[in-house]
């Protein structure tokens, strides 16, 4: 009778744990290509696209970074990078992140925590649009884990259309 008992619940845990019953991860909904939500006229209210890469942390086996680009009315544009997987960090005196454009520049993109805590909002005087629209590639180094362990999220920029 127990080896009957051990069977059916070997069979209910294999049956619960089917990879077929699994839809698409959140990474696999972002996606690694830019993907545009919203706007009115042919413009696009905001346009987002998953790093190419992740890393294993202490929180998530898949943590990955979203770029986020958003038109604002004076003609700006607006540059948020978020983390997703682990706790977002940065010195809230000097929030800041550096990224590299695929010529090898080191750029410092300043702004302030996101609402959410999930990620940096940058401040247009810091040019990320500028460096993301000039590139195919670009790398942001976000802080992942202890000691403030840095891990460079890779994006393939190139084809991002603001206009529609």
């Amino acid at each position: 009778m127990r080896t009957l008992w051990a069977l059916a619940a070997m069979g209910l845990v294999a049956a619960c744990s089917s990879p077929e019953d699994k839809g698409p991860t959140q990474r696999d909904q972002i996606g690694q290509v830019w993907k545009y939500e919203g706007g009115a006229d042919g413009k696009a209210k905001v346009a987002y696209i998953g790093s190419a890469n992740s890393v294993q942390t202490m929180t998530a086996a898949d943590t990955f970074s979203v770029l986020l680009v958003q038109p604002l009315e004076k003609g700006e544009v607006d540059v948020t990078v978020k983390l997703v997987g682990a706790p977002f960090t940065c010195d809230l005196s000097d929030c800041k992140v550096t990224a590299i454009t695929q010529d090898g520049k080191t750029h410092e993109w300043k702004g302030r925590m996101t609402e959410n805590k999930d990620g940096i909002e940058v401040l247009p005087a810091a040019k990320a649009y500028d460096a993301i629209k000039d590139s195919k590639t670009i790398k942001v180094n976000l802080v992942v884990g202890p000691k403030d362990k840095a891990f460079p999220f890779i994006f393939n920029v190139a084809g991002l259309d603001l206009k529609g």
